[in-house]
């Protein structure tokens, strides 16, 4: 009798036992844990809906498959970012990397027709860009595998923005020497027209870099006087202006004696300007131009001899009391020494001129051109593209010249601008290399 009480009494002590820890297992709160956090162009926003399990204890598998170890908590419900207006066609998502999925919804919520604008998961959001402005909602999902933290979890975050890329115009400088070269640089966001440039300082032009970037370079004339100017750029819909100082520079003076026979030659000869108009003043005009960079790189001195003449210096000739200018460099070479290409560019003149001789002019895009004078000898035609160190010419001495040397210019329209900055690369041009 006092055995079977006793093993009553046991009985009842396991039921009570198995049945308090039930009651407390079932009580037992869930763990909180760290909810992941997702950022839109570095907004962080709480996620919008989400449910998760996560387990009470930490059971083996074949206990898990028999009793009820998890518990399901619900997140946040209804959280959003509102990022207001962005001028960016690509936006920087950032995710947990320990998500084991990732994928987005972006839909323009007022098209009711089409309101998916792109769908996908992480690699496509990277790749994607914005191809139009207007209001858009994203939906970034991220799942989690079953792991010792969750058995499965799902959480949806929600941003609301506006889309607002407007073309952005670029200036490479408001001071700029007599002798530079200013670069103005368009992104024309989604505008399908080509922007257009102007100035009073001379004719530029812009060149396409790319979907719907734009480049054109404004020369500074030697003879431009120390003032303020105005560069406009029509950019679609917006005009932006850009306001440039004009700083003088320290230009040489230089004293020589030209023989009379060869004013008598060149200068004196009827006809003489005219000529040079007409072969060399006329590519100054923009059918001249080449609608795209050819230029390759930095430019290069062609040949290697003394300067003996510098860019934009006033020259006194025969004891004129008149200076007149000096619109490149000239090069001190021997007679027949091989003359390259100072850069990539296509040839488009190539004749002998009363003025300069035999001379060679290669437009390397957007109107920049260099132009070779007093050559001996001439080795390429018109039209042809000619690669930087492709030999054009020999070095010789004809035209208005008292020996052999190598004229050696660049232009932009008609304004002469200084070649030193273009062949040691402080050029402003090289600003998007």
């Amino acid at each position: 009798m006092k055995k079977v009480r006793a093993f009553s009494i046991v009985i009842m002590l396991l039921i009570l036992l198995v049945g308090g820890a039930a009651i407390w297992y079932v009580l037992l709160p869930a763990r909180t844990f760290d909810v992941p956090v997702v950022s839109l162009e570095s907004e962080e926003v709480q996620p919008s809906t989400g449910s998760w399990h996560t387990r009470l204890l930490r059971s083996p598998a074949w206990l898990a498959d028999r009793i009820p170890v998890t518990k399901e908590t619900a997140a946040p419900s209804g959280a959003y970012a509102d990022l207001g207006s962005i001028g960016k066609k690509q936006l920087e998502l950032d995710v947990p990397a320990e998500a084991d999925a990732c994928t987005f919804e972006l839909i323009r919520p007022f098209d009711t027709v089409n309101p998916i604008e792109a769908e996908g998961d992480l690699s496509d959001w990277e790749a994607f860009e914005f191809s139009r402005n207007g209001n858009y909602s994203l939906t970034v999902s991220l799942h989690y595998n079953e792991d010792e933290t969750y058995d499965a979890a799902d959480f949806s975050y929600v941003y609301n923005f506006t889309i607002d890329v407007q073309p952005e115009v670029t200036f490479s400088t408001d001071r700029a020497f007599q002798g530079d070269i200013i670069r103005v640089t368009a992104d024309m966001g989604f505008e399908t027209d080509a922007p257009t440039i102007e100035s009073d300082l001379g004719l530029c032009a812009f060149i396409p870099m790319g979907e719907n970037c734009y480049e054109a370079y404004v020369p500074v004339g030697y003879k431009q006087a120390a003032s303020a100017k105005d560069i406009v750029v029509h950019a679609g819909s917006k005009d932006v202006t850009g306001h440039v100082v004009i700083v003088p520079a320290n230009f040489e003076v230089e004293y020589f004696d030209m023989p009379q026979e060869t004013i008598d030659a060149t200068m004196n000869v009827p006809g003489a300007n005219q000529d040079y108009a007409e072969k060399i003043g006329v590519l100054a005009e923009e059918r001249y131009i080449v609608w795209e960079k050819l230029w390759d790189g930095q430019f290069i001195q062609p040949v290697e001899g003394v300067i003996t003449s510098s860019f934009g210096l006033y020259r006194y000739i025969n004891g004129s009391a008149t200076a007149s200018r000096h619109q490149g460099i000239d090069i001190a070479v021997a007679e027949g020494t091989p003359v390259p290409a100072s850069n990539r560019g296509q040839v488009v003149f190539a004749d002998f001129v009363i003025m300069t001789g035999n001379t060679v002019v290669i437009e390397h895009g957007a109107g920049l051109k260099t132009i070779y004078m007093h050559l001996s000898e001439i080795d390429c035609e018109e039209g042809n593209v000619v690669e930087q160190g492709d030999i054009i010419g020999l070095v010789g001495s004809t035209g208005y010249s008292t020996g052999p040397h190598l004229h050696f210019e660049v232009r932009i329209g008609d304004q002469s601008v200084s070649p030193w900055p273009l062949i040691d690369g402080t050029s402003d041009i090289y600003g998007g290399e």
